[in-house]
């Protein structure tokens, strides 16, 4: 196809994408993966919705050539908050493309990249010298808890190459860390707060054990060549009845992330960090609340020289590279052995902000490179 075409294709869908809000929460994916489903079907692919129940869908499409590999690509349809609109300097639903640029909330992360995707599979689709198949998963949920991307997993009998677009500027993510999602609650005794000696502090218990555990935010632990150290981070706090009354109760959320670290491994690091500054006292119970393992590749796979391929192809340098935040790659290979990158257009310091754009030029990159890894696969 002529990168024209490709061009207007990109802009187009990617634009008429950013204006569904998607907001994660609630989601409400399904009018968005409607939409995927049904550009996907002008261009002659096969599409469907795939229900999550209420106002959560996500978008399946695939093409066929017979008997082969089969290669999916897989990015995500929800957005985190766009946050007060008066914040950003372009509206974040409205704006489209200003400038060469796809601007607004989920431009970046990650609704331009899935109009690249959908650009390159509509480009093979009209080939007939290949073998296998191509999906292109377009999901809900992926700010969350996976919900699409786990769902669509379940719809596929065979996946051998995954590529999950996050914005990586292009360059290709062969590793991810895990995260570990901890709760931990505080056991005290209430008193009235004018005798506090009455009573056992679970609000100052729980603060003792949040700055302890902010030790663990500079990183920790053997150091890996793509994702670093391991870290972890205090990210919620609650705790107290009544202004005048010793709070017998409080609650820490604390995000674990992991380099090589089982949770078992997770949960007994922040535990015992919280015993070194407690006194018996004040018990506390520490549970996991939910888990993703980090992801690892193996660079000389035959998708990594795929990808490398294909971007030298596009006339660019491949990059090797890794990335310390946890995406569906992380929940797919948790239940199925696959060889998979992370690769996308966007620069990710700019996804989740109120600047969040992306350069058409990068979208219409990223679809001829997302074609070629395809054809370096299937050929």
């Amino acid at each position: 196809m002529a990168e024209a075409w490709v061009r207007a294709f990109i802009e187009d869908t990617a634009s008429k994408l950013v204006a569904i809000n998607t907001e994660n929460p609630p989601g409400r994916e399904r009018e968005a993966a409607s939409f995927f489903a049904e550009k996907a079907a002008e261009q002659g692919l096969r599409a469907r919705l795939v229900s999550h129940g209420g106002d959560r869908a996500s978008a399946l499409v695939e093409v066929v050539w017979g008997e082969g590999p089969t290669v999916v690509f897989n990015s995500h349809l929800d957005t985190v908050p766009a946050g007060p609109v008066g914040r950003w300097s372009f509206h974040p639903f409205e704006t489209g493309v200003k400038n060469g640029y796809l601007c607004g909330r989920g431009s970046a992360d990650a609704k331009g990249c899935l109009a690249s995707m959908l650009a390159a599979v509509a480009a093979l689709g009209r080939l007939e010298n290949l073998s296998g198949r191509v999906v292109l998963m377009a999901v809900a949920d992926e700010e969350v808890e996976g919900l699409g991307s786990l769902s669509l997993v379940k719809e596929l009998d065979r996946m051998d190459y995954v590529v999950v677009g996050e914005p990586t500027s292009l360059k290709i993510c062969v590793a991810s860390r895990g995260r570990v999602e901890v709760s931990v609650e505080f056991l005290g005794k209430p008193a009235h707060a004018s005798v506090p000696e009455k009573g056992v502090n679970a609000v100052t218990a729980a603060a003792k054990a949040a700055v302890a555990l902010a030790k663990m935010e500079r990183g920790f632990g053997k150091r890996d060549a793509f994702i670093g150290r391991s870290s972890a981070a205090v990210t919620m706090f609650e705790g107290g009845l009544k202004s005048n009354v010793i709070p017998d109760s409080a609650r820490l959320t604390v995000d674990y992330r992991t380099v090589d670290e089982s949770p078992k491994q997770a949960l007994k690091t922040i535990t015992s960090s919280i015993k070194k500054v407690l006194s018996s006292k004040t018990p506390f119970k520490a549970a996991i609340t939910s888990a993703a393992p980090p992801f690892k590749t193996d660079v000389n796979s035959r998708l990594v020289k795929a990808c490398r391929e294909a971007v030298s192809e596009a006339g660019l340098k491949p990059v090797l590279t890794g990335l310390r935040a946890v995406t569906d790659m992380n929940r797919i290979a948790k239940h199925r052995r696959v060889d998979g990158v992370i690769m996308g257009p966007g620069d990710l310091s700019l996804a989740h902000g109120f600047r969040e754009k992306v350069a058409v030029s990068e979208l219409v990159k990223a679809a001829e490179i997302y074609r070629r890894i395809v054809e370096n696969l299937l050929l």
